[in-house]
């Protein structure tokens, strides 16, 4: 039990205040030392009450300042992981979706669970009639295939009862007929070339030909005068007619068959002699080399059913034709035209 001042006990005064009335209520100078000794006990029990719960007040705020770091780089995560799913919620340049539960629950939202697709019964079995139907095709060409690879070349038997037995489904009875695996039947025909001749080809072509219908030699005579000329004579009476039906032409002076024709003003002026109405000739300019020649073989295909001989681009490219190829095809005119007028 503790010690007694004054009939009171010292242990039940917990106040420094009580403690102060009961030591100016004492005048003995042994009781008045006990309250000084308790008075001072009580304020190191106090101070030291005051000391701790300073001490946790501070660890309570430094915790709270932790939290709250935290609690910032928590919410930076959210939000950079929130864009980020914005960002992959569509292609580049398409409006984009924010999910703002990933900010809020840190997590995206649950996706909708679609229902599963209805079966179409019907739809299943018309997939399955096509899959037998191929599997069906595979063997009988695997059947043909046999048949044709087995023994010597000629018609050959393809055996369809093991494909029929082997099919699950009913497959309507094959007549077996005889497979020619002839080497002819096999091997496709080359097909004939489209490519379009150029102009020396073409002339090549017109050479060899000719040269296998007229001797090394030929003699060229005149129509129907029975007297044989030379090739300069017919090269020269060719070149007179052309002249002749260009004369009245303005642009047009031809003294060759190369440098004469290479503007295209030459063979438009030798068509639009003889079908004036083709075409408007005094429109024409030289510099327009390609138009020229297009218009003026296109003119006489269509107008005089002479062909193509020279190629357009080809006419376009050479500055000096060569006059072989240009006589060639001026020839063609003559043929076609020199009864015209």
């Amino acid at each position: 039990m503790g010690e007694v001042v004054n009939g009171v006990s010292l242990d039940s005064l917990t106040t420094e205040e009580s403690l102060y009335k009961l030591l100016d209520a004492t005048e003995d100078f042994d009781e008045r030392k006990k309250v000084r000794n308790r008075l001072r006990q009580l304020q190191a029990e106090l101070r030291a009450q005051r000391e701790e719960a300073m001490r946790k007040r501070e660890q309570e705020r430094e915790e709270m300042i932790l939290q709250r770091k935290r609690d910032a780089e928590e919410q930076k995560r959210r939000m950079l992981a929130m864009y980020d799913q914005m960002a992959k919620s569509a292609p580049a340049g398409a409006p984009k979706v924010m999910d703002i539960n990933i900010y809020k629950n840190a997590e995206p939202s649950p996706a909708p669970v679609e229902p599963p697709p209805k079966r179409d019964l019907v739809e299943e079995a018309i997939q399955q009639r096509q899959k037998e139907a191929i599997e069906r095709k595979r063997k009988l060409l695997a059947a043909y295939d046999a048949a044709a690879k087995s023994g010597q070349p000629g018609p050959k038997t393809a055996d369809f009862d093991a494909i029929n037995e082997s099919t699950s489904a009913p497959v309507t009875p094959v007549e077996k007929k005889p497979v020619d695996c002839t080497f002819g039947s096999i091997i496709p025909k080359p097909a004939q070339s489209n490519q379009k001749l150029s102009a020396k080809a073409k002339f090549q072509q017109m050479d060899a030909v000719q040269n296998k219908q007229t001797p090394s030699r030929p003699n060229f005579q005149t129509r129907g005068a029975g007297v044989t000329r030379s090739a300069s004579d017919i090269k020269d009476m060719l070149l007179q007619w052309c002249k002749s039906k260009t004369r009245e032409y303005e642009q047009v002076d031809i003294t060759n068959f190369s440098t004469s024709w290479n503007d295209g003003m030459a063979f438009c002026a030798l068509i639009h002699h003889f079908y004036p109405d083709a075409f408007e000739f005094e429109s024409l300019n030289p510099k327009n080399r390609r138009y020229n020649f297009d218009l003026a073989f296109r003119t006489a295909e269509e107008k005089a059913d002479i062909a193509p001989l020279l190629d357009v681009e080809d006419m376009v490219i050479m500055k000096k034709p060569d006059w072989k190829c240009v006589f060639t095809y001026v020839q063609s005119f003559y043929r076609k035209l020199h009864d015209k007028d």
